[in-house]
């Protein structure tokens, strides 16, 4: 899995749809869509100022780092921890289970018993984990 700042350079190289460097409000709007975010046209418009440090009517990649650096602990951690649920949520299901969590924990190198991480995780035992299961594991964990 990558580090925060790595998604999140990641985030700008995808929505920076004509490779300026520089995100547009209208650049914003369709990765927010793409990843599933259902924004207000206002909200997209309210969020983009408050990260154009000079008001410019681009977004840096400087820019969105500073403004994210900004944002509340709890905010971004959840973000972070959300977008690791995309990384074990391999199939896309909306849910992950214990052979994704196995693959994660392999690709990682890391030596834990992925059972016993679902089992605890998985608290409504309805065989999955879901991203509420998830965030509260990890909530418990800290």
């Amino acid at each position: 899995m990558s580090t925060f700042d790595e998604k999140v350079e990641l985030f700008f190289k995808e929505a920076d749809l004509d490779k300026s460097g520089e995100l547009t409000v209208l650049e914003l709007a369709k990765v927010l869509h793409k990843a599933g975010a259902a924004p207000t046209p206002e909200d997209v418009v309210n969020m983009f100022q408050e990260m154009d440090a000079n008001n410019d009517q681009k977004m840096t990649l400087d820019e969105l780092k500073k403004a994210l650096a900004k944002r509340d602990p709890k905010a971004v951690q959840e973000a972070e921890l959300r977008s690791a649920f995309k990384d074990f949520d391999t199939d896309n299901s909306g849910t992950v289970s214990v052979k994704e969590i196995e693959a994660v924990l392999a690709k990682q190198k890391i030596k834990a018993n992925a059972e016993a991480i679902f089992k605890k995780a998985d608290v409504n035992s309805d065989g999955k984990i879901d991203i509420e299961e998830f965030l509260k594991a990890f909530r418990e964990q800290s």
